[in-house]
C-alpha cells in the first residue's frame, strides 16, 4: 500500500455491559471510530446484537472470550463441561496466565467455536477475528485454523505488537501467509492504566492518542481502546471507569479529528482486510 497510511479504530469489549454497549454504538453510528470487538459471553451481549441489527453496516470482530477479569461482574463459557475453563465458581479465570497453565487446549477451541458460532446463529456477519486479554496468545496455531475456517483476518500484528510479541512470531507470520489470513502491519492501544503518581486525566489520554496518530508508519495499524459511559454501573464494575470515559470521549474531540484529516490517515474497517482475504 505504498506510502499510504491506514488506520483501524477499533472499540474493545461491546457487549461487556449497557454502559459500553452505549458508548460503542454512539461512537460506531456517528462514524468517530470504525469497528468495535464484540464479547458473546456477557450479560449485556442480546442487547449489543440488537443495536448491530439496527444498523447492520457495523463492522464488528469476535472477540474471543475466556478469561472475566472483574470482581463482582462476572461470565463463564457457552458450552458446557468445559472444566479446565473455569474456577471454582463456573466463571473464566480473571487472568491470562491461568488460562494458560490450566485451559486444555481443545476446550480453548471448542469454546471459541461456540462464540463464533453463535454470533453467526444471531445473524451478525463478523469482520475479524481477536482474543480478550490475549488469552489465546499461546495457542496461535487455533487462532489461525479459525481464521482460516471462517475466512477472517486476524488480529496480530506482522511487524510485531508494542504491548504482546509471541516469541516464534516469524513461525506464526509464515503460517498466516501460507493460510492466505490478511494481518495489520501494527497494532497499537491507548493506555489502559494511568501513569505511576499521576491521577486519571484527560489530557494524558488524548496525548496518547495524538503522539500514536503522529507516529504512524506506512501501511495497515489497529488502534485498540475501550471506551465506555462512566455511569454508576462502570464504576461498581471497574475502577478503570475514568479512562474507559476519556476514551469515548477522545475521538470526539475536535482536535483529533483534526489531525487525523491533517494526518492524511485513511480511516478503514476491518471489512476491508476481510475483503482482500476473501478475494484472494
Amino acid at each position: 500500500m505504498s506510502n499510504e497510511r491506514y488506520l483501524i479504530l477499533n472499540a474493545d469489549d461491546f457487549g461487556m455491559c449497557h454502559s459500553t454497549n452505549e458508548a460503542i454504538n454512539t461512537l460506531l453510528t456517528e462514524g468517530s471510530i470504525t469497528s468495535a470487538s464484540f464479547m458473546m459471553t456477557c450479560p449485556w451481549t442480546l442487547e449489543a446484537v440488537r443495536l448491530i441489527k439496527q444498523n447492520p453496516w457495523m463492522d464488528i470482530g469476535i472477540h474471543f472470550t475466556h478469561t472475566s477479569e472483574w470482581d463482582v461482574y462476572k461470565w463463564g463459557p457457552l458450552k458446557t463441561n468445559m472444566s479446565t475453563l473455569v474456577d471454582e465458581k463456573g466463571y473464566f479465570p480473571a487472568d491470562t496466565q491461568t488460562v494458560i497453565s490450566q485451559a486444555d487446549p481443545d476446550q480453548l477451541r471448542e469454546e471459541a467455536i461456540a462464540q463464533m458460532e453463535f454470533a453467526l446463529k444471531l445473524g451478525l456477519d463478523p469482520t475479524n477475528i481477536d482474543n480478550h486479554m490475549g488469552s489465546m496468545h499461546h495457542v496461535m496455531e487455533i487462532l489461525l485454523d479459525l481464521c482460516e475456517r471462517y475466512q477472517l483476518p486476524l488480529r496480530y500484528a506482522k511487524q510485531g505488537h508494542s504491548f504482546r510479541t509471541q516469541a516464534n512470531h516469524e513461525e506464526i507470520i509464515s503460517l498466516a501467509e501460507k493460510k492466505g489470513i490478511q494481518l495489520p502491519d501494527y497494532i497499537e492501544m491507548l493506555p489502559f492504566f494511568t501513569p505511576e503518581g499521576k491521577e486519571p486525566a484527560y489530557q494524558i489520554t488524548k496525548e496518547a492518542a495524538i503522539n500514536c496518530l503522529r507516529s504512524l508508519k506506512p501501511g495497515v495499524t489497529e488502534l485498540v481502546f475501550h471506551p465506555s459511559l462512566d455511569t454508576n454501573e462502570l464504576k461498581a464494575i471497574t475502577e478503570t471507569w475514568p479512562i474507559r470515559r476519556f476514551e469515548f470521549d477522545v475521538f470526539r474531540d475536535r482536535e483529533i479529528k483534526e489531525l487525523l484529516r491533517s494526518e492524511d490517515i485513511r480511516l478503514i474497517q476491518w471489512r476491508d482486510l476481510r475483503n482482500q482475504q476473501r478475494q484472494m
